[in-house]
């Protein structure tokens, strides 16, 4: 892959690394395509992070706003759908788009380097269990292994030998009766560690969370009246937030002239969720659960989350307790916070995130790609000029993934065809650098930032139809125009995008 595409005298050849929700889709762009690909999943279960589910987890969004545009869910399917069922569905949707034949299970991928000896860009190798290593020459790879990969990230503590208790990452939480009658304290204030806190409040003796800084809640209803997609999803709340990179003028006016009215409306949003999730401190007589960051720059931050309905009743009601701290050390019998409490547990489940750097990337090779401490910063989100013919599908963060993959997945299929070019490295280089200065100017750090899109999916999925010389306006009908500025988007809006090819 180079600006002109592939540009090759034979048939391109594509590695693939992951089965979850970012390698499906791009198989199954190339599949149709009838390029040569082959999926790589170190498992034995397609899916990803819904293969290795923690207990009670599932899909935080409704059904219409995680599904593959060109694959609905089956009838019936409940909203916030649970891993199981997504599970199933994943292998569904790989089955009926002759991507299921292309994976190889249990197959580790332990090095990929550049040059190999036929004349194809990459050499990769790859490892199964009691099976001698696989060497194998691809024109183009594609990382797919998300956001997530199996490698959970546990932050180290002092004192944890001295610990007698069980300390486990969520994701070995398979089944919340591993806490029954327990003192559990759970660190994080994520999906994930929530989540876990729920669980553990149905049967354990006592539950605790842990967090140092508490994120604005997203109701599944604003005031129990409003679908939070209809308060989110649309054109209009994109055009409210901190601006994206490239602005239209429309939003540029908004946050000049309108700057006052921006400010205002962000301020009686977050009145609305206090009051809505009882927050406040109630004149100090229980902890604060404020964030300190204005909610239209928290909801940058990867920590946005829809919570269970029942998560705020039970921080507020004792069922869980919650400790707006850091843990300072573990002790014999617990973890004493940085403000001197001491917490008794005989459990501490850490929701605290995944590994996001694989290991087969060369120190060299990651150097290329310009992956620094904040995450990845690529053009488009997908390719960086150094080393064109790496491609990332599933390096964007947005509110709905699964839509976002599936669009990057065609973009892609296109460039490899040569359907669409690449601008010139130096054009590109620009791109990026002025990605990554808007990023640290207006989001919270994170190692994924480099990733992080969320509410401005909109923009993104712009940038990519415009690049394959789609329409990005999606609505249609006498209604379009309205529904353009006011209506949330959801995945079957692009379902002629993705269908195509």
């Amino acid at each position: 892959m180079n600006t002109n595409g592939m540009n090759t005298n034979r048939p391109a050849r594509v590695g693939i690394i992951g089965a979850g929700v970012a390698g499906l889709a791009t198989a199954r762009q190339l599949v149709s395509r009838g390029i040569d690909c082959t999926v790589f999943e170190r498992g034995d279960r397609l899916g990803g992070v819904w293969s290795i589910g923690y207990a009670g987890f599932g899909a935080q969004v409704q059904k219409e706003l995680y599904e593959f545009p060109d694959y609905p869910l089956p009838d019936g399917t409940p909203d916030f759908t649970p891993g199981e069922t997504l599970q199933a569905y994943l292998e569904g949707y790989a089955r009926h788009f002759g991507v299921w034949e292309r994976i190889r299970f249990g197959a580790n991928v332990v090095e990929l380097r550049e040059g190999a000896a036929d004349g194809r860009r990459w050499t990769m190798v790859t490892e199964g269990d009691g099976e001698a290593s696989r060497e194998e020459t691809f024109d183009v790879v594609v990382m797919a292994v998300g956001l997530y990969s199996h490698t959970p990230h546990v932050p180290e503590f002092p004192g944890r030998e001295r610990f007698g208790g069980e300390v486990m990452h969520v994701s070995e939480l398979r089944d919340r009766e591993q806490l029954a009658g327990k003192r559990v304290v759970v660190v994080g204030f994520g999906k994930s560690a929530t989540d876990a806190a729920i669980e553990s409040a149905a049967v354990a003796d006592r539950t605790s969370l842990v967090f140092r800084e508490p994120h604005w809640p997203v109701p599944q209803k604003l005031l129990g009246l409003v679908p939070f997609k209809w308060a989110m999803l649309s054109r209009l709340t994109s055009a409210l937030i901190p601006q994206y990179y490239e602005p239209s003028r429309a939003e540029r006016t908004i946050h000049t002239l309108g700057r006052p009215l921006v400010w205002l409306w962000w301020r009686i949003v977050e009145l609305l969720l206090i009051g809505q999730h009882r927050l406040g401190s109630r004149r100090g007589r229980r902890v604060s659960l404020v964030p300190s960051t204005p909610v239209e720059v928290d909801t940058l931050g990867e920590a946005t989350m829809l919570p269970r309905p029942q998560l705020y009743r039970l921080l507020r009601n004792g069922g869980i307790d919650p400790h707006r701290a850091r843990i300072a050390a573990f002790t014999e019998t617990g973890v004493r916070l940085a403000d001197g409490r001491e917490l008794e547990a005989d459990t501490v489940v850490m929701g605290t995130g995944w590994s996001t750097r694989p290991a087969f990337l060369s120190e060299a090779l990651r150097a290329r790609i310009g992956l620094e401490d904040d995450g990845c910063y690529l053009y488009r989100q997908m390719v960086h000029p150094n080393v064109p013919w790496l491609a990332f599908v599933g390096n964007a963060a947005t509110i709905q993934n699964i839509a976002t993959y599936s669009i990057q997945a065609r973009w892609l299929a296109e460039l490899i065809e040569g359907g669409h070019r690449l601008p010139d490295a130096e054009t590109m280089r620009r791109d990026i650098d002025r990605m990554r200065a808007w990023k640290r100017s207006v989001m919270p750090y994170s190692s994924a930032r480099g990733a992080r899109l969320l509410l401005h999916m909109l923009h993104y999925h712009d940038q990519l139809l415009v690049d394959m010389g789609v329409d990005p306006r999606r609505k249609k009908g006498l209604l379009g125009p309205f529904k353009e500025v006011f209506a949330p988007y959801e995945c079957a809006d692009y379902r002629p995008v993705v269908a195509t090819g």
